[in-house]
């Protein structure tokens, strides 16, 4: 029988930090050690997460990692 936190409660506090404009990294935090969730649900609550924040930022921090890990991206 499962008695631990649902998914349901892990989305109402990612919800809750990310209108709290938590920093992103202590919202993954959160999701990586949410030991009751499977990796399906804790993606889920990442995308979740990451959809909440201004696209702009989501841009920006995309080109970084694309940038990181030595792509072009103006090359295709």
């Amino acid at each position: 029988m499962h008695t631990g936190p649902t998914l349901g409660y892990h989305q109402d506090v990612v919800k809750g930090m990310m209108d709290a404009s938590e920093p992103f990294g202590k919202v993954e935090t959160f999701i990586d050690e949410a030991t009751a969730l499977d990796q399906d649900e804790k993606a889920a609550l990442w995308l979740l997460a990451w959809s909440s924040r201004e696209g702009r930022i989501q841009r920006r921090e995309a080109l970084a990692m694309v940038s990181a890990l030595g792509w072009d991206y103006g090359t295709g």
